[in-house]
């Protein structure tokens, strides 16, 4: 069965990245290219046969001290943010137009690591198709402009979500400053 979109959790992520491979082997270089740019030590992913039809997702790191190999699901959810990034990337560039919208995409990562995670993803969908986060962090909003930024909100869960975009409220400055100091009522 060839997977060409992950389900909602991706949780299918080996067959995912199996599928696209098998339909755009090319789309590798791309995968490699952008992992190579967040994690210095990654050297490739393998996905060698373990048994007469089952495979299995490893990831090799390597450096001058030596090389480690680790399946897939022991990597860190910060470093599988990472994977997934990739192959969103790859699979924007296969399928096109293609709508990734991405749930908290900043949840496990370093606060270093957001801005540059959030502004790979907006730059490569500029091309086209549509790229949508949510996120409660600071970097991740400050990532995208005043123009793509809805503020959501609800006063309690008795009452429904209401959605404004940036260009309703009168933020001088600092969107996240403004909340944070209450400078804005949304």
């Amino acid at each position: 069965m060839k997977v060409l979109q992950p389900n909602p959790e991706v949780t299918d992520y080996g067959a995912w990245f199996s599928g696209l491979l098998n339909e755009k082997p090319g789309r590798y270089g791309k995968v490699s290219d952008y992992l190579k740019q967040v994690m210095s030590d990654f050297e490739d992913i393998q996905n060698p046969l373990i048994g007469k039809a089952a495979r299995s997702l490893e990831v090799r790191f390597s450096n001058k001290q030596g090389s480690l190999n680790l399946p897939f699901e022991d990597l860190s959810d910060g470093e599988k943010c990472f994977m997934i990034c990739a192959l969103v990337l790859a699979a924007k560039d296969s399928y096109a137009p293609l709508l990734c919208f991405w749930d908290e995409p900043d949840n496990y990562l370093a606060l270093s690591e957001v801005g540059h995670f959030v502004t790979h993803l907006r730059k490569s969908f500029q091309s086209g198709g549509q790229f949508i986060a949510t996120s409660h962090n600071s970097e991740a909003i400050r990532s995208f402009s005043d123009e793509n930024t809805l503020l959501l909100y609800r006063n309690s869960h008795l009452e429904p979500t209401i959605i404004r975009p940036l260009s309703e409220l009168n933020v001088k400055g600092d969107l996240v400053a403004a909340l944070t100091l209450g400078d804005l009522e949304p």
